[in-house]
């Protein structure tokens, strides 16, 4: 559970203290995606080699598809919406969500390369 906790507070994959983002809101319009380059608890290297984040976009991908089928679902199952509403609606609400949805991609991305370490310390400590 520790990765599912790191990705969903956008923590630190390594020590779970530190923050993934330089700010915490993802509609901020100056620097919503900025990333320090290291973590400032355990000193964990969020930027691990040039163009890392590049396979954000393979996760990226299945939460938008996830959350497609469910408004999908909704809207023409549920609600019996049209279709042409229906595309401007679900075009207006993906596009909403897409500064969360980055982040999210971008936290699983780097929990799959990075584990939890109960004890880490900053390597300049030691």
């Amino acid at each position: 559970m520790s990765k599912l906790y790191s990705v969903a507070r956008m923590k630190c994959p390594r020590c779970h203290k530190g923050n993934l983002f330089s700010t915490r809101n993802p509609y901020s319009f100056k620097g919503a995606l900025d990333m320090p380059d290291r973590c400032t608890e355990c000193n964990q290297d969020f930027k691990i080699e040039p163009g890392f984040y590049i396979g954000a976009l393979w996760t990226s991908f299945p939460i938008v598809i996830f959350i497609m089928t469910l408004l999908s679902i909704f809207f023409l199952a549920y609600l019996k919406m049209d279709m042409n509403w229906f595309f401007v609606v679900i075009t207006a609400i993906l596009f909403s969500l897409q500064p969360i949805i980055i982040r999210l991609a971008r936290a699983i991305w780097i929990n799959i390369f990075v584990d939890y370490e109960q004890n880490a310390v900053r390597k300049d400590d030691v």
